[in-house]
């Protein structure tokens, strides 16, 4: 079942970001590139406050790991992407076989995961607990340009503990586009997941992140 959230006033959003403005350095020692067995990860490159993925039928993602439990209501930031996403349909969005995207933004939320023998853990479910300050049992993903209308919610194809959210652009310069959401309460947030990825899709293109935003 789809659930459309409610957004606040672009002018209410703008006036909230220019006050409690809590941007991410995107340095690259600050991040962790975790790659998945099996698949080819992605090519990722930091360059003057920017963020370069370079998908070629591939998947991995960045991990940033807080030092502090944050609580996030607003979120955004500045995207651009180059090439061919093979995914054509809402449908085709919902299913392991269309689950890629330009650009998602991952929220990784506070609380207790299910208990399962470490040995049984995939080694990067491993990786992230290790590199984590604070336990997390969800996430969600913020996904520009999806095929679901902004403000639509749908849960990952591979696991319930996941929620993909499709937010608004909007054209800032250079074909950069501003992507923002507001949540309807604050979350609690433990760290970032940041990736591109294309590997259910068989795609091949680029995209870039700058001026990473969360309040």
């Amino acid at each position: 079942m789809r659930t459309k959230l409610r957004f606040l006033p672009l002018t209410l959003w703008l006036a909230v970001t220019q006050t409690m403005a809590g941007q991410i350095v995107l340095n690259e020692d600050d991040f962790e590139h975790v790659h998945f067995r099996r698949i080819q990860p992605t090519l990722i490159n930091f360059n003057q406050d920017t963020i370069h993925f370079d998908v070629n039928n591939s998947s991995s993602f960045l991990l940033l790991a807080f030092d502090t439990i944050k609580a996030v209501r607003t979120v955004s930031f500045e995207w651009k992407a180059h090439g061919k996403l093979n995914k054509g349909s809402i449908a085709q969005e919902k299913t392991r076989e269309g689950d890629d995207a330009w650009l998602r933004i991952g929220l990784i939320l506070s609380g207790e995961p299910e208990q399962v023998p470490e040995l049984l853990l995939p080694h990067w479910v491993k990786q992230v607990r290790n590199t984590l300050e604070f336990p997390s049992d969800k996430m969600i993903y913020l996904i520009p340009d999806a095929w679901h209308a902004p403000g639509e919610i749908w849960s990952s194809p591979f696991s319930s503990n996941i929620d993909m959210i499709s937010v608004p652009s909007r054209p800032v310069n250079n074909d950069w586009q501003q992507a923002f959401y507001v949540f309807p309460e604050a979350q609690q947030i433990v760290g970032l997941w940041i990736m591109a990825d294309g590997d259910n899709t068989d795609s091949m293109f680029s995209s870039q992140l700058r001026n990473l935003v969360i309040d």
